[in-house]
């Protein structure tokens, strides 16, 4: 019971202290339930934060999007206020024709007091100084010089842009004082390429429209020649295409009272408007927008061409080509400003400081002219030329009055109307003109100089052709020959062997029987890869080509097999001996080992030794192209100081130093070189074919060192057979070794090593002893010396030709630049 008790007493105990263990841990837990607390409350406080900055946002969200709809619906106020009142003006401008034609009628014609109506005839006489036959008969000639010297006088190209319905194509009829458009709004949907072209014989203009590109039929598909007043109809026939299109209409305009110019008519930009009725229809006209930006982009962004930008005249701030012309021209370089309708503007302005202001342009250092065409209906009204152009001439004259009733500062004169823009443009194209002159003349000159060198060269050339010339040509031609020979054995690059080389497979095909045969003219086949053939797969020519052979020579050599020997053969080749009357099978074997091994090696030799002479003929190909591709590269266009022969001024000039001239020569040379191959090959065969001993030799040298017993009974034929047949093998390969290693070094001896040492002594030793007859027989002297003097002929000819030129251009030249010289001469 004490034991008991006591045990319970130390349980009691346990229980404390497992109490006291876990009384710690409390505290922990309170600690984490702290943190927890801290974490939600950062966790709500970030909500919180999240909330208020995502409030916050669509709120900014929403008063952004009432500001944009504020501003679209503002923008789409005005544009429908600019609208309305473009079309009242439009409307009004068309309604009132009648009104506009008294107006204009009401403009006086004679100005000048001069009793007559010419004044407004002189506004399209197509040249700064009148319509002058003598001075357009200059103008035709300076263009015909170009073409025979082979220059070009670039014709300028001026581009007409501007938004749609502000009246370019009108510009366009203005400036030739005849209507050849479409009347309407937004007429214009393909580029028009006008050509005005100088042409002496059309003593009226004579238009012609260009094979069209994009519409079928018999209407389109060739060139038309079509009466003036039926160039708009014509026009509206290819402008009805129901889209936009990049491809131009290309109308030529020959008069003799021209100058060559290019004048583009392009399709009208569309404003940037916003859509009415939905996303769609914004997205639409959006699409057609950016195609006909990128038309007319495309036609301007040329920095040769000049820019004509037509657009109505209105407030400065309220203009909206500037931003389009800023992507293309920058500077404003080539860019002329051309407002329209400048009377319906004038009616608005109250004072001259107005006028003034208005007049000195939103951009001061861009040239602008400012216009008042007719309107639609007044140009429909008034299609016959004559009458047209007077209306134009009214037009201007009573913007001018309206101008002068203002008081404004005639500094500003030469800027208004469509008459001061004509000239201005005929101005900078006459000016253009003028500026191309003188390089014509220089081309001219220069041409002269070079064909007065050319002359002195064929005549020196005449005086120096003699056989001191030409044995120095001769030795010259035979050094570098033989030296890029040596260079193409030894090993270069230089003969490009991308192009001249050939792969194992190439020189095969290209030689012909390039495949090895055996004695019964079977081919034997093996891969050059498994044979260990040198470069194999590599173009190559020379001495790596001829190396190349001979590894292939040797590994078909070494593969060599001594045919299957029949009894009959061991028989025959046995014979008696003379002594003992037994057969001598040792004598049979010698034998069948000696023809056998001659009859499989003869055709490898032939073969081996014709393969040799193709690689090393072809040489004199290639030698020719690094020759020729040196001499054009130390030389360039002035070979030897002078003039190439490949001609000048259409006369095909003749250089004694070219050795291209005597090809008769350079065969001669070649022949020499492939006949030196042929004999050096023939020798180097015979040299080859020494290496076939004889029965006895083979024999002698076998019991000579005889280590086996062969059977003495002719009874046993297998016995007889198989060491009859064992012994000639093993002579067979004896013999083989022997001949492949000999083989390949005869034809290093006698084939390689001669084209490197005997060749030079060979060839130039032929090429010096040619007497000078034979010299000039090789050189075919006589039709080179007849070669140069139809030369010199021909040069002293063109030099007078162009002494000729040069006074006729310099006359017309004057006559072009300075009209006043023609006139005068004239009287």
């Amino acid at each position: 019971m004490f034991k008991h008790g006591k045990k319970e007493g130390k349980g009691k105990d346990d229980d404390v202290r497992k109490s006291e263990a876990i009384a710690p841990g409390t505290v922990p837990r309170a600690e984490e339930t702290e943190e927890e607390r801290k974490k939600k409350e950062e966790e709500k406080k970030k909500k919180d934060d999240d909330a208020r900055k995502q409030k916050e946002a669509e709120k900014s969200k929403k008063e952004e999007e009432k500001r944009q709809k504020a501003e679209d619906k503002k923008k789409k106020k005005e544009i429908a206020e600019r609208k309305k009142a473009e079309e009242e003006r439009r409307r009004a401008e068309e309604d009132d024709d009648e009104t506009e034609i008294q107006d204009l009628e009401s403009v006086p014609l004679d100005i000048g007091g001069s009793g007559g109506k010419g004044d407004y005839k002189e506004m399209y006489q197509l040249f700064p100084f009148g319509n002058h036959a003598e001075v357009f008969a200059a103008y035709d000639k300076l263009q015909g010089f170009a073409r025979e010297l082979n220059t070009q006088i670039a014709t300028p190209e001026i581009v007409i842009l501007g938004q749609q319905g502000h009246g370019k194509s009108a510009i366009l009829e203005g400036f030739l004082g005849q209507q050849i458009t479409h009347v309407g709004y937004g007429a214009t949907k393909r580029p028009l390429f006008l050509n005005m072209i100088n042409n002496v014989k059309c003593d009226k203009p004579r238009c012609t429209i260009k094979r069209d590109m994009i519409l079928k039929g018999a209407d389109f598909d060739h060139d038309a020649v079509v009466a003036i007043e039926d160039l708009p109809a014509e026009l509206e026939k290819r402008n009805k295409i129901g889209k936009y299109s990049s491809e131009p209409i290309f109308l030529n305009y020959e008069y003799k009272y021209c100058c060559n110019l290019t004048l583009i008519d392009t399709p009208g930009l569309l404003k940037d408007e916003l859509s009415e009725k939905g996303e769609d229809k914004e997205s639409s006209k959006n699409g057609v927008k950016s195609e006909v930006d990128s038309i007319v982009y495309n036609l301007v962004k040329f920095p040769h061409r000049l820019i004509l930008c037509v657009e109505e005249a209105k407030e400065w701030d309220k203009l909206e080509m500037f931003d389009f012309i800023k992507q293309v021209d920058p500077e404003f370089s080539r860019t002329t400003f051309i407002y329209t309708k400048f009377y319906f503007q004038l009616q608005k302005f109250t004072s001259t400081r107005q006028v003034n202001r208005f007049l000195q342009g939103a951009i001061p250092d861009a040239k602008s002219f400012f216009t008042t065409l007719l309107s639609a209906k007044v140009r429909a009204k008034f299609t016959e030329t004559d009458k047209f152009q007077e209306k134009i001439w009214q037009a201007t004259r009573r913007d001018l009055r309206a101008l002068e009733q203002h008081q404004y500062d005639r500094r500003f004169e030469s800027n208004i109307g469509v008459i001061q823009l004509r000239q201005y443009i005929l101005n900078l194209t006459w000016k253009k003109y003028q500026d191309d002159v003188p390089q014509i003349l220089k081309r001219l000159r220069s041409n002269k100089t070079e064909t007065e060198k050319a002359l002195r060269k064929v005549q020196d050339q005449l005086k120096s052709l003699n056989s001191v010339k030409l044995r120095s040509i001769a030795s010259d031609y035979v050094v570098n020959f033989l030296q890029v020979i040596d260079r193409l054995l030894a090993g270069t690059s230089e003969g490009n062997p991308a192009v001249n080389g050939q792969t194992l497979e190439e020189e095969r095909n290209q030689f012909g029987d390039g495949e090895w045969v055996d004695s019964h003219n079977k081919v034997i086949k093996f891969d050059p890869e498994e044979w260990s053939i040198n470069y194999w797969e590599s173009k190559l020519y020379g001495g790596q080509q001829f190396e190349r052979l001979l590894s292939e020579f040797k590994s078909v050599a070494e593969h060599l097999k001594l045919p299957e020997v029949s009894m009959d053969d061991i028989a025959t080749a046995a014979g008696i001996n003379k002594m003992n009357n037994i057969p001598n099978y040792a004598w049979a074997a010698s034998d069948l080992a000696q023809q056998k091994s001659q009859e499989e090696f003869v055709p490898l030799i032939e073969q081996t030794v014709a393969r040799a002479v193709y690689i090393l003929k072809r040489l004199t190909d290639i030698v020719e192209k690094i020759i020729d591709s040196r001499r054009r590269s130390s030389a360039g266009l002035a070979s030897h100081g002078g003039f190439s022969s490949g001609g000048f001024g259409g006369v095909t000039m003749v250089d004694v130093h070219d050795i291209d001239m005597y090809p008769f020569f350079t065969y001669h040379v070649k022949d020499l070189y492939n006949k030196f191959v042929d004999r050096t090959a023939k020798t180097c065969k015979e040299k080859a074919m020494d290496e076939f001993y004889g029965t006895r030799t083979i024999f002698w040298e076998y019991t000579e060192y005889a280590d086996r017993n062969l059977p003495m009974d002719r009874a046993d034929a297998e016995e007889t057979k198989k060491s009859v047949d064992g012994l000639a093998k093993e002579l067979f390969m004896r013999l083989r070794d022997r001949i492949t290693k000999n083989v390949l070094l005869k034809l290093y001896n006698f084939l390689l090593v001669p084209m490197q040492t005997e060749l030079w002594s060979e060839i130039q030793g032929k090429v010096t002893t040619l007497s000078d007859a034979e010299l000039e027989q090789k050189f075919e002297v006589s039709a080179t010396v007849s070669k140069l003097q139809e030369d010199e002929k021909s040069l002293q000819s063109k030099i007078t030709k162009y002494g000729e030129q040069e006074q006729y251009f310099l006359r017309y030249a004057t006559h072009f630049s300075h009209p006043v010289y023609a006139l005068q001469e004239k009287k």
